[in-house]
């Protein structure tokens, strides 16, 4: 009798084990995507940071030619 009783433990066991293992591969299937969709918006934020880096430098000269403009008029009509 207790041959049977072991015999039923150690395979509920195995079962029980095998059941968290298909789990486990389940989960670690839906990290790894997860993991990559971070990959890209992480990619695009890296493209919008450049994007917008580049936006802000090429900015800095546009201040210059409307206040150079705006000197010569006044300049040649002064008010």
């Amino acid at each position: 009798m207790s041959d049977d009783t072991e015999n039923l433990t150690i395979r509920l066991l195995q079962e029980m084990r095998t059941e968290m293992r298909e789990r486990f591969d389940s989960m670690e299937a839906r990290f790894e995507a997860i993991d990559e969709r971070f990959d890209e918006v992480n990619t695009r934020i890296d493209g919008l940071t450049y994007i917008i880096t580049m936006m802000a430098a090429n900015m800095g000269g546009h201040e210059e030619r409307p206040e150079k403009l705006e000197q010569a008029v006044e300049t040649l009509a002064p008010r």
